[in-house]
């Protein structure tokens, strides 16, 4: 069972022996007979600029035989459907990410700043914006959203809040939430489930410092970011591990406007194309959570 124990114990863990995530992240894929290196690549389109960004990066994708989930907050989604809707085409899908806009862009730094976030309000208001972004993306495409994603990733993680939201999604009928941190992955696994029929799939870590996300804010975008070099370099550490074909689950995310004009960038997620790129609700990611029983 997760504690806060387990989790300050696996995080001290890793700090100090980060060879003992990649050990983790293998043994799950072989007990639960992963035979492949498989990608779950998804994008979080926080603020305006990410609609055409989001286009040329799944065109970029789709030229390697790769795919992607984006998640669109309702009311950019809707002001911006034209450009959004071409994703379909090229075999995207859409991860229901809340309703109300939660960013905007800073016109000094051009950088982006969190105007909504699920932490600081009731769980009245988020439940209503998960319920409004369910609604608007059945209304658009057709079909309900099978996956959730909280705004801005990881403030709203404590197990307690996580908890609050596994059973509200249980009940609009989700199949999946990705929505956490590396370090429940680690101890629980690339795909577990988290209530009735729900399951939650964690983003990695750097092979190298376990606890930092592989993301665009983390390396390119924060008023402390790693740096480009710094991201190319995780990349190709899991890229080596596809080229060698070693089973592997690795569920990353970006803003597409943060790596849109990153050549360097996108031509090392593209070597993650030796292996499989699979949608976040893909059956067979659905299926490993009875393999791990």
């Amino acid at each position: 069972m997760i504690n806060r124990y387990n989790v300050l114990l696996s995080r001290t863990k890793f700090r100090i022996f980060p060879r003992a995530y990649k050990r983790k992240l293998i043994q799950w894929a072989q007990q639960v007979g992963l035979k492949t290196p498989t990608l779950l690549l998804s994008f979080d389109c926080d603020t305006s600029r990410d609609a055409e960004a989001s286009l040329h990066v799944q065109r970029y994708l789709h030229e390697h035989g790769m795919t992607a989930d984006f998640a669109v907050p309702g009311e950019l989604l809707e002001a911006n459907w034209n450009e959004y809707s071409k994703l379909l085409d090229l075999g995207a899908k859409f991860v229901n990410h809340g309703y109300r806009r939660h960013a905007e862009v800073d016109r000094k730094t051009g950088k982006p700043f969190s105007t909504f976030t699920y932490r600081d309000v009731l769980a009245d208001v988020w439940k209503e914006d998960i319920r409004l972004g369910h609604k608007l993306l059945t209304e658009l495409t057709g079909e309900a959203p099978q996956v959730f994603r909280t705004p801005h990733f990881g403030e709203f993680n404590s197990l307690k809040q996580l908890e609050s939201l596994y059973r509200y999604l249980n009940t609009l009928g989700y199949r999946v939430s990705s929505s956490t941190l590396p370090v429940l992955g680690a101890l629980s696994g690339g795909v577990y489930t988290v209530a009735p029929s729900l399951v939650e799939l964690p983003l990695n870590g750097c092979l190298n410092k376990p606890a930092q996300l592989i993301d665009s804010w983390g390396f390119l975008s924060a008023p402390d970011a790693l740096g480009r070099e710094k991201l190319i370099d995780e990349l190709a550490e899991y890229a080596r591990l596809f080229g060698q074909n070693v089973p592997l689950l690795l569920n990353l995310y970006f803003d597409p406007a943060d790596i849109a004009n990153e050549p360097e960038v996108l031509a090392a997620l593209s070597k993650l194309s030796v292996g499989r790129s699979l949608h976040l609700d893909d059956r067979e990611i659905l299926s490993l959570v009875e393999k791990a029983k």
